[in-house]
Parts: C-alpha cells; sequence; structure tokens
C-alpha cells in the first residue's frame, strides 16, 4: 500500500473506502503505517465509517460490505471535502454556456457541479449518475437524458451497454468526469471497469473533456484509464493539489484551474434518497 502521511480524517476515509472498492478488507496495521498515523486514530476512523454503515468491523480491520448491504457510499463521499468540490463545481459551472450540451459523470463532484448548473437555462445535461439527474430534474430550462444500463448501488449509477451504446450516438459540447486516480502517463484512472466504460463512452461523445476532481486525487492511483492527457480540454482542482504535480501537468500541454475554496465549510445539499421515495410511493399505492 502506498504511503499517504498527512491526510485528514475524511481525507483517510475516503481512500479506505477507495482501496475497498478493489480489496474485500483492510487491517489497521497497514492502515496506521501507510497513512503515518497511530492505530488508535484509524480505528476511530473505522469506527466512523462503520458507525454510518458503509463498512463493517472485523478483528483487526475493516471489511468492505456485500453489495445488498451497501447503503449509502455516495451518501458519505459527497460529504467529504465538500468546500473543494463545490469550489471546484462553481469554476465548472463558468465555463458552461446556456444553450449547451454537456455530460456529467456519476462523482460527487459532478453531483455538486449539477447544483450549480441548476440557474442555468437551454441546458441539455446527459448523466449516467441518477442523484446528478435528481439534482437537475426540477430546474426549469434544463433537460436531463440519463443512460440506461444496470444499477450500481455504491454508486448510484447506471453502466454497461446500454448506457454506452446511446452515448455512441451523441454529440456533446463539454463533459466534466471524476476520477479517482491520475497520472501524466495514464491520463484519468478508476477502479470499476463497468464505470470505466461509461467514462470512456462519455469522453467519446464530447467537444471538451475537463477532468474534475480535489487535491486528494492527484496522490492516487488506480487500475484502468479512461482519459489520456492528450485528450483532456483540462482539469479543475483545488488549491490542494501538489504544486509540483500540478506544474507537470501544465508542462504537458494540460490546462490546469486551481480554486482556492477558501475558509469555513458549508453542509452540503443531502441528495434526495430514491429507496425511501420508492418504499413511500409504494406504500401509498
Amino acid at each position: 500500500m502506498e504511503a499517504l502521511p498527512n491526510l485528514s480524517q475524511s481525507e483517510r476515509m475516503d481512500h479506505v473506502l477507495h482501496l475497498l472498492e478493489a480489496r474485500d478488507h483492510l487491517q489497521v496495521a497497514e492502515l496506521s503505517q501507510a497513512f503515518a498515523v497511530s492505530e488508535v486514530t484509524v480505528r476511530n476512523d473505522l469506527t466512523e465509517l462503520a458507525r454510518q454503515g458503509l463498512v463493517a468491523r472485523i478483528r483487526g480491520g475493516v471489511r468492505a460490505l456485500q453489495q445488498d448491504q451497501s447503503e449509502a457510499g455516495f451518501d458519505l463521499r459527497v460529504r467529504l471535502e465538500v468546500g473543494k468540490k463545490r469550489a471546484i463545481a462553481r469554476a465548472a459551472a463558468a465555463m458552461v454556456g446556456e444553450g449547451e450540451a454537456v455530460a456529467l459523470d456519476a462523482s460527487t463532484t459532478a453531483y455538486y457541479l449539477a447544483l450549480e448548473l441548476r440557474s442555468k437555462r437551454e441546458l441539455v445535461v446527459v448523466t449516467n449518475g441518477l442523484l446528478v439527474a435528481t439534482a437537475l430534474a426540477d430546474a426549469p430550462g434544463i433537460t436531463v437524458l440519463v443512460t440506461g444500463g444496470m444499477l450500481r448501488l455504491s454508486a448510484m449509477s447506471l453502466i454497461g451497454d446500454l448506457g454506452a451504446g446511446v452515448l455512441r450516438t451523441t454529440r456533446i459540447n463539454k463533459g466534466f468526469l471524476g476520477a479517482r486516480g491520475l497520472s501524466i502517463s495514464r491520463g484519468l484512472m478508476d477502479h470499476n471497469p463497468e464505470e470505466v466504460r461509461i467514462k470512456q463512452a462519455m469522453a467519446g461523445a464530447c467537444e471538451q473533456v475537463y477532468g474534475i476532481f480535489d487535491g486528494a486525487k492527484w496522490h492516487r492511483t488506480a487500475l484502468l484509464p479512461f482519459v489520456p492527457i492528450e485528450d483532456l480540454a483540462g482539469v479543475i482542482t483545488d488549491s490542494s493539489a501538489p504544486a509540483a504535480e500540478v506544474a507537470a501537468w501544465r508542462a504537458a500541454g494540460v490546462s490546469v484551474t486551481v480554486v482556492d475554496p477558501g475558509p469555513g465549510r458549508q453542509p452540503p445539499h443531502r441528495p434526495r434518497d430514491l429507496r425511501r421515495a420508492v418504499r413511500k410511493d409504494e406504500a401509498a399505492g
């Protein structure tokens, strides 16, 4: 496991969830070494994740929830680094002109971008994120197109060949995609193969593609690339991104916009719980 010292608690918790997408379980000792914090600190992080129903504690560590137990993966991630994600979203929204067609993936930063786009008019938004679509559902003047496919519960996203097929016949002005990791040699990366396929299809349908992610992602790698740097119109990140890495990407020809989240932290807009809404509708019926 790569060393990641000097992370905040929210960044450590986010990274634990990130690791559990590729591994069945993690040990306290290895997390303590990777984060350069005490085992007591790691146990407190894992206890908080378990309290929120996002992981299951096991002896000496933590394991991923079974798929039918995974209730709130998106719900936690959308509450991490809120100030940074909102600042990135504001900068990205300023790049969108009224009357354009834009693509948003199912990332939490794209969710905040969707909230910023609500004030736009004559906008078409294509997304595979159910909560991204819900954030725009009642926005006047915005048409929302949702790709089809199979529901991936932990991300509240739609994946699979059906969505990718729709995107192959669509032309979109700008796409804004989150990432789990990145490198100059491989571009933007993610772990889940089906999410990667949808992101690749989105990128292929867009005239311009922008990466949107907070500074913690610059310290990470992931399994599968989905957009090489030569296909990026730009990257939007926050001021916690490592200056040397930002400079290297700019030297490679990528426009990198760095935003300052500023002081303070607003509570996030809580996404609508689609599962509760369905159960309520069923009860009413």
